[in-house]
């Protein structure tokens, strides 16, 4: 599942928001950008790929723990589960 948000990326040269990159130049200052909008794009895509693999491994070990419990017990624990893995994505990542 692909999370909507965009990611913002600024010009290493002038800070200036690229929402629109032509021809791997900064629109505002000239600076080349090709280079650095690759990198923080793998970087999104390692946080996205490390963000999945956490998850899936704390809804197994929910799973795993909670299995004995009733359906609003269970429901409670993944609702607390995943206000914590978003607190904790917000705080790290953004």
């Amino acid at each position: 599942m692909a999370m909507p948000l965009r990611t913002r990326i600024e010009c290493p040269e002038c800070e200036a928001d690229l929402s629109v990159k032509r021809g791997g130049v900064c629109p505002n200052c000239g600076a080349r950008i090709t280079e650095h909008v690759a990198r923080v794009q793998r970087r999104e895509r390692r946080i996205e790929q490390i963000v999945a693999i956490v998850g899936t491994a704390l809804v197994l070990g929910l799973f795993l723990v909670t299995s004995g419990a009733s359906l609003l017990e269970g429901i409670a624990a993944y609702t607390i589960a995943g206000a914590v893995m978003y607190f904790l994505a917000q705080r790290t990542f953004f």
